[in-house]
């Protein structure tokens, strides 16, 4: 199966996504190029989920859209007049790694677990490869056992109910989830 109105920025955030939908998304290569896909592309007038990172990077698209819910490290924003919703991941200013750690930690267990670094840069750097974060084993077992973690159930809850609900979204019954 495929999700090809679910778009994440980056490879371990699709990666991240794929294994909590079982399924294949949409991956773009930047928060922009979401940004973009969702504003002037094909989703313009379509359901879409954008999944970026909360960090540095402001985007203009995204101030049409209101705060719906938010937990340690995710916020969850809806347009205010299309089904389109963004999930930010990490706390301000941080990356989707920093939100991999927070999660590991959470269910009482360290990266070097996975046999990967605990450090932060290099983490990142593993990361940000393609071929690596798609296919690596330790990653990908990684991303099943973050499945234990109380926010990435929420997470994946949120995104399995938009993309079975799509244009039928309850605010409302999403509120709920998040809280």
């Amino acid at each position: 199966m495929k999700y090809n109105e679910i778009m994440p920025e980056c490879y371990i955030d699709s990666t991240f996504v794929s294994s909590l939908l079982d399924a294949n998304v949409n991956h773009k290569h930047s928060c922009n190029e979401v940004a973009r896909e969702m504003e002037r592309g094909k989703y313009k007038d379509a359901f879409a989920v954008g999944i970026i990172d909360n960090d540095k990077r402001k985007l203009s698209y995204i101030e049409g859209f209101e705060v719906i819910g938010q937990t340690d490290n995710l916020t969850f924003l809806k347009h205010k007049s299309k089904h389109h919703y963004v999930i930010k991941i990490g706390q301000d200013h941080k990356a989707m790694e920093t939100f991999i750690k927070a999660n590991v930690e959470a269910i009482g267990m360290k990266m070097e677990d996975f046999d990967l670094p605990s450090d932060l840069a290099e983490l990142i750097e593993l990361t940000k490869d393609s071929v690596s974060t798609q296919k690596d084993p330790r990653i990908l077992k990684l991303c099943k056992a973050l499945r234990q973690s109380p926010e990435v159930a929420k997470l994946q809850e949120v995104l399995a109910y938009l993309a079975d609900k799509q244009y039928e979204v309850d605010i409302d019954v999403l509120k709920k989830m998040i809280e």
